[in-house]
């Protein structure tokens, strides 16, 4: 989805409120510009509607003039509209005495509430690109050194071994994310993070991302290294992980997608379910999938986007309120946290 509606509280839909909701409409449609975002020009179209308000009380039209409200390249921006009563009262309610006086609607009547575009954040997934493209080499190298020296070099320096992760090896709880055994594994999971990297990307940005991806995966290799003693690779940790974070984010806006937000959080534990349980068979590593998800759903419970709308309607927009600051410590808390849990396991298998 690129764009989702939203309505607008009632409490916000005072005629006055709704016209000056018009006029910055207006202005973004003909001029491109979003003046929802300048406090002078917008005390001075309030302050305009407001003097027009007071004049309609003594007649039928009044004209609203804000002369040099903005400019743009092309030179200074003058707004003009003709406006009667009606403008003031969309919904055609007829006004009682001055125009400030509604009349009261009927008894159980239900006005209803004008629903509003928000545009979704629109970021290119280069991280996911990335870390397919990078992915896609290693596999290669991968087949070019088992081809050529009959040894697979990627596969025997970065494998999740436990025995020679509790020897120091301590990387081969992060590079698994990046090798495969098959191009029937690397096809499935490139999909996968095709598919699901780029919805995640969009609203969680590059490095986040990044971020995210890495604790899921270090988180799945993690639960894999505790729960069993078999070797294992595949980016499925990290995959699993996307999982996890879709459906925190979802959850923590589900007052913002509404209805959207029941049906996606149901297709997601959907989706997860069947893939533990396709997970049971021989040669599946389950419980790096389980860490993934876990791993995942925890880094965006806590670093995760926190959107809020901003802005006045219909010119709305997202806005994170988690600053890059706090995603930085949140990423560290996590990162040092896990390679705590790594040291207490590995004391206790040694």
């Amino acid at each position: 989805m690129n764009q989702i509606s939203l309505l607008v509280p009632s409490e916000n839909n005072d005629p006055s409120q709704l016209l000056v909701s018009t006029i910055l409409s207006d202005i973004s449609r003909k001029h491109n510009l979003d003046l929802s975002q300048d406090p002078v020009a917008l005390e001075r179209i309030r302050e305009a509607v407001e003097k027009a308000r007071q004049e309609l009380d003594l007649n039928p039209q009044v004209e609203i003039s804000l002369p040099y409200i903005s400019a743009n390249p092309s030179g200074p921006i003058h707004y003009q509209k003709v406006i009667t009563r009606d403008d003031f009262d969309p919904h055609g309610s007829q006004s009682v005495g001055s125009l400030g006086q509604l009349e009261e609607q009927q008894e159980g009547e239900q006005r209803p509430q004008p629903s509003v575009q928000i545009k979704l954040p629109d970021r290119k997934p280069l991280v996911t690109y990335s870390l397919m493209v990078i992915t896609v080499i290693l596999y290669l190298l991968q087949l070019l050194t088992d081809f050529l020296v009959g040894y697979d070099i990627p596969a025997g320096f970065g494998l999740k071994v436990n025995e020679l992760i509790i020897a120091g090896q301590y990387w081969r709880l992060v590079t698994p994310m990046l090798l495969h055994g098959s191009i029937l594994h690397l096809g499935f999971n490139m999909y996968a993070l095709y598919i699901l990297g780029r919805r995640v990307e969009r609203f969680f940005g590059s490095f986040r991302f990044l971020g995210l991806y890495l604790i899921a995966g270090i988180s799945g290799n993690i639960f894999s290294f505790f729960f069993t003693p078999a070797p294992s690779l595949g980016s499925s940790t990290a995959i699993f992980g996307l999982l996890g974070a879709e459906a925190v984010f979802i959850y923590h806006h589900r007052k913002l997608f509404g209805e959207q937000s029941r049906v996606a959080l149901r297709q997601i534990i959907q989706v997860a379910a069947v893939n533990i349980v396709i997970g049971l068979s021989p040669g599946i590593d389950n419980w790096g999938h389980i860490g993934g998800l876990v791993g995942g759903a925890l880094f965006t419970w806590f670093t995760g986007p926190l959107l809020k709308v901003q802005g006045t309607p219909p010119l709305l927009h997202l806005e994170d309120q988690r600053t890059e600051r706090a995603v930085g410590i949140g990423f560290a808390i996590q990162l040092i946290a896990l390679i705590g849990l790594i040291s207490l396991i590995i004391t206790f298998k040694g």
